[in-house]
């Protein structure tokens, strides 16, 4: 479980409450780190990422489930977040009412790349959850 009553641990999770980007980091077949940034859900507990179809991310994932979570610094690369955790691609969606947290959020970004909810739900139809272990900043 987490520690989020330190100061960086609180200041982690009230960036995992606000933010709307996070980059998650896999590891392809080489071993090479393979960051990109994300649209995420945080329930208090998991990460919930959806994903297109044959992305390389659930290749990465399938081989190795650890991963990497981590927030754009500021700009002179202070405010460090990094969580680093186990990803599984889930069989089946997660509950609905956690999937609507998730389009409630980015309701204004799916309408920003032209797609409507119905368009975005098909094309990243793919729930990937991680679960943080440890987290640094």
């Amino acid at each position: 479980m987490l520690e989020f009553t330190t100061r960086a641990g609180r200041r982690i999770n009230r960036r995992l409450r606000q933010e709307t980007i996070i980059w998650l980091t896999t590891v392809d077949s080489h071993n090479t780190p393979q960051p990109r940034p994300v649209w995420f859900h945080w329930d208090g507990h998991t990460v919930l990422i959806f994903s297109e179809r044959n992305k390389a991310k659930l290749r990465h994932v399938a081989q190795n489930p650890r991963v990497a979570l981590n927030f754009n610094t500021d700009k002179d690369g202070d405010d460090v977040g990094v969580l680093i955790g186990d990803a599984v691609v889930l069989g089946e969606p997660p509950p609905a009412t956690r999937i609507q947290a998730y389009l409630r959020k980015y309701k204004k970004g799916i309408r920003d790349i032209g797609m409507t909810v119905p368009q975005f739900r098909e094309s990243f139809a793919i729930p990937i959850l991680v679960t943080p272990k440890a987290m640094r900043g």
